[in-house]
């Protein structure tokens, strides 16, 4: 009987200090249809992730070396999903002459932009990264890079730097 309750004991004290899940989203990554015109055309996005990027965890460079996939801090919806949704919303408030759409929204759409990322990620260095190059459907590509300090700790402060980060990427792309 004493060993029932202290195994009871154990299995409560453990409960309560493990640390909850808690899911995340970027901001502005809710899609915002601008009203579209006759003259404008859509252009799709699908955004491309690299391995490391494509699992449903939020990731932290600690040095230089060393990448951690967090375990209990995820993203609430796939991160390329919010990515293109996030772009399509940037990349509509700067351009007139197209309209951007998330690629699931357009499935047969050939006038697509791929953005490819290879870096999506907070930094040692209190920083955000995002890194990778953009392709438009006639084959065009650029690189896109952003490095965005991070206001404040925690995956809150990432999430706000990853999202200005987003803003500097879209900011590349209509770039001529």
């Amino acid at each position: 009987m004493k060993t029932w309750l202290y195994l009871a004991s154990l299995t409560v004290l453990a409960a309560c200090s493990s640390t909850p899940t808690q899911h995340y989203q970027l901001p502005d990554s809710a899609l915002l249809l601008p009203t579209q015109t006759a003259a404008q055309k859509v252009v799709s996005i699908k955004v491309v992730l690299s391995e490391p990027l494509n699992g449903s965890s939020l990731l932290y460079q600690s040095d230089a070396n060393t990448l951690h996939i967090a375990q209990q801090n995820l993203w609430a919806s796939p991160l390329h999903q919010s990515v293109a949704t996030s772009l399509a919303n940037k990349l509509n408030r700067q351009q007139s002459s197209l309209h951007f759409r998330p690629a699931d929204l357009n499935h047969a759409n050939p006038n697509t932009l791929t953005v490819y990322l290879d870096r999506f990620q907070g930094s040692y260095m209190g920083d955000t990264e995002i890194n990778g190059y953009v392709q438009w459907h006639d084959q065009r590509m650029r690189p896109v890079r952003a490095v965005t300090p991070q206001q404040g700790n925690g995956y809150d402060a990432m999430l706000r730097s990853l999202d200005a980060g987003l803003n500097q990427i879209a900011a590349q792309i209509v770039m001529p």
